[in-house]
């Protein structure tokens, strides 16, 4: 192997078989992410891979906790197109496909550690670097065009890669990536708890061990004497398993998980856990034989002997280049090897036993004798605010929910509860209209469950005030992506957002307002917001056109009365149609119409007799001149309302409207009529007190409501402030 450099690229050149193979290391994995940008990499390289474009080469790309690889094999000059072009993507990311993509990582579901590992690696740094492996990526449709960029300038650049390469580079081969700075990227922090001890795990039949270590002499070879040892022992003496694997999963500069899993036969999952930690004692005591130590540097022997391993070599070296871990070179393996004595590898066992930590399936109730549990409950609690359940929560009576100024705390009873600080939030989850989740840096979270509560509302919004706004999510699941039609005018609805914070979109007629949520906030929760807009009678369609399907949900005074979609979940056609005004026979085709999204959508649209730029909108088009309305709060929502801010076009709206219209403009002849009503009204009011003896008290309180009129009466005489909107000079 022998060093370069492209473009300023580091590059570790092998002499390997053919045919070329080359990879493209970035010093970027899952663990440099935060818990409410999860999955960000994985975007960035999907995208990039989807910029490049299919080959006729064999192509891969793939994202680790500390790294980010783009492979390719075939021809040199194809291999070296095929570097070039990923480059060049990742200078200006292709962000066309953002929703696309995002969604396709949804579906794919990927973890950067198999399930059993992410779960250990989890336990062991909570919600934080390594950690993040055992998180589900909670939203990644809230990634913006602006993050991805961001973070590729971030981290794709010359100074955070390096290139391997097998095989003759040809002479034109170019990296054209930008320039940058390195970011600096913190220490991996384990959670602050005991070891050795054992921890349940949601997988059946498999039994992992996982230990924190240094990456040193020795490590490998103790592995792989111990995997030896459990698989003689569960395969082929006791036949209760197939496999046993082992591990070392990178987690910084020199520091390791190393990882020892194997599967079981059900119901002997506890003879498997006993076994395990009897070999590593036995290990850590007693050391390897000289026998099973010759084995393993026969092994490794065999492994630096083949020819491939010198592309390993080039490999491992670009990933240690841009994960800053020190190189190690097959010569150094070997006199390594030669030099490793038993006591040394006794060393590295009892380092592991000391860190160790035991995954074992639920429902297990006890580990290996004198192991003691992992700590399933937040050890901690705060003082604040008691809630207390509901009757139809289900939650156990002695249950509640603490909110503090410290944080938040959930107890189920005396010994089960779960404690977030706000110091160590990563994140709040919108999961459903009632349901927010509170993540915090040690891996708990607990849901907040606002119907669970009495005065749960006010428990939610003590929550979410005292967690930062940008660590506020709205999970993928919630995302609905839907435009919201409000059966009332749009003066109507913009009036309802002006005493709100929130903004969207709006488009509209007398009939139908479509309005487009903002990213904070999803439909259901604009329905709820806007009920009563139009009344106590408020009605809301949430109609969400898909790329593969399609489908409406129902609100009803802000509250969810029916959904539907196309081919699957059929809704209650009657139900619309009253709430509508649309005619029954009309909708109960409409419903069960065949055909794709954007067919079944018109054929709605055209049945509730939407306004034109609201079906653009259903469809994903932009409109010529859509209302964007920002929210004013409370005071400064009423203020607009009384100045006319929402009023209706001239000539529309309700009775009520033109008379508000009235009394903005104040002709000459309204301000007459209201100076002889406040004369008349005031003479009433007298008289009342002062010839009607026969009310007795009652005099008084009629003189004094007929007194308010006249004085209601006489502001109205004043000129307008300003002319009325629609009017001359307005």
């Amino acid at each position: 192997m022998h060093t370069t450099s492209i473009d300023g690229v580091p590059a570790f050149v092998a002499d390997g078989p053919a045919p070329v193979a080359a990879g493209l290391v970035f010093g970027v994995g899952r663990q440099d992410e935060t818990f409410v940008r999860s999955g960000i990499t994985h975007l960035v390289e999907h995208l990039v891979m989807g910029g490049v474009g299919r080959r006729a080469i064999e192509v891969n790309a793939s994202v680790d906790l500390t790294t980010t690889e783009f492979t390719c094999t075939g021809p040199a000059d194809q291999v070296a197109a095929f570097l070039r072009d990923v480059c060049t993507q990742l200078a200006d990311p292709p962000v066309d496909r953002l929703q696309v993509e995002a969604d396709v990582l949804r579906a794919e579901g990927g973890t950067v550690a198999s399930p059993p590992v992410a779960h250990l690696l989890g336990e062991l740094y909570g919600a934080d670097g390594p950690g993040l492996a055992a998180v589900p990526e909670p939203a990644l449709l809230a990634l913006t065009v602006s993050d991805v960029r961001t973070w590729s300038a971030r981290w794709f650049h010359r100074r955070n890669a390096a290139v391997w390469w097998s095989g003759p580079v040809p002479a034109d081969a170019s990296l054209p990536l930008p320039g940058g700075e390195v970011p600096p990227r913190p220490a991996a922090v384990p959670r602050a708890l005991d070891t050795p001890a054992w921890t349940g795990s949601p997988f059946p039949e498999r039994v992992t061990l996982a230990a924190r270590t240094g990456v040193r002499s020795g490590v490998g070879a103790c592995l792989a004497v111990l995997r030896s040892r459990v698989e003689d022992e569960l395969r082929h003496r006791r036949g209760v398993s197939y496999a046993v694997q082992t591990e070392q999963v990178p987690v910084g500069p020199d520091e390791d998980v190393v990882v020892l899993s194997t599967d079981v036969r059900p119901g002997h999952e506890a003879v498997a856990a006993h076994v395990l930690w009897e070999q590593l004692v036995a290990l850590a005591l007693h050391g390897p034989r000289p026998e099973e130590l010759d084995h393993e540097r026969a092994v490794l022997e065999a492994v630096l002997d083949d020819p491939r391993s010198a592309v390993e070599e080039a490999r491992s070296h670009a990933r240690d280049r841009v994960t800053g871990t020190t190189p190690v070179t097959r010569s150094e393996l070997r006199a390594r090897a030669t030099a490793l004595t038993p006591e040394a590898v006794r060393v590295v066992a009892a380092a592991l036993r000391d860190a160790a930590l035991l995954a074992l399936p639920e429902p297990l109730a006890a580990g290996p004798a004198g192991l003691p549990r992992w700590p399933e409950w937040s050890q901690e609690v705060v003082l604040g605010r008691e809630f207390r359940p509901t009757r139809r929560s289900g939650a156990p009576p002695a249950a509640r929910l603490v909110v503090g100024e410290e944080g938040v705390s959930l107890f189920l009873d005396s010994a089960e509860r779960v404690t977030v600080r706000w110091a160590d939030v990563v994140g709040l989850v919108r999961v459903d209209p009632d349901t927010s989740r509170v993540h915090g840096r040690d891996g708990f979270a607990l849901p907040v469950v606002a119907s669970d509560w009495r005065d749960g509302a006010e428990a939610e919004a003590l929550v979410r005030a005292a967690v930062p706004a940008e660590l506020h999510v709205l999970a993928d699941d919630a995302r609905d992506g839907a435009v919201l039609l409000v059966k009332a005018p749009v003066h109507r609805v913009e009036e309802a957002i002006g005493v709100t914070r929130w903004e969207a979109t709006l488009v509209g007629d007398e009939r139908w307002t479509a309005l487009v949520p903002d990213e904070a906030h999803p439909s259901w929760e604009w329905a709820q917001r806007l009920a009563g807009v139009s009344g106590q009678r408020t009605v809301a369609l949430a109609v969400r056109q898909g790329r593969v399907d399609a489908d409406y949900v129902l609100y009803e005074r802000g509250v969810e009365v029916d959904r539907h979609r196309w081919g699957t979940v059929h809704g209650d056609a009657g139900r619309l149609a009253r709430l509508t005004g649309a005619d029954p026979a009309a909708v109960a085709g409409a419903l069960f119409r065949s055909g794709g999204p954007d067919e079944v959508v018109d054929h709605l649209a055209t049945v509730l007799d939407l306004p034109e730029d609201a079906v653009r909108l259903l469809r994903g088009e932009a409109v010529q001149e859509p209302r964007r309305v920002a929210g004013r709060g409370v005071v400064g929502g009423m203020r607009a309302a009384v100045r006319g801010d929402f009023a209706p076009p001239p000539g529309s709206g309700t009775w009520t409207d033109r008379y508000a219209a009235l009394g903005r403009a104040r002709p000459w002849w309204y301000r007459l009529l209201n100076a002889l009503a406040a004369v008349a009204l005031g003479v009433v009011a007298v008289r009342a007190l002062t010839a009607w003896d026969g009310l007795g008290g009652w005099s008084v309180v009629v003189a004094v409501v007929v007194g308010l009129l006249a004085v209601c009466s006489a502001v109205e005489v004043r000129p307008p402030r300003r002319p009325a909107p629609g009017s001359p000079g307005g």
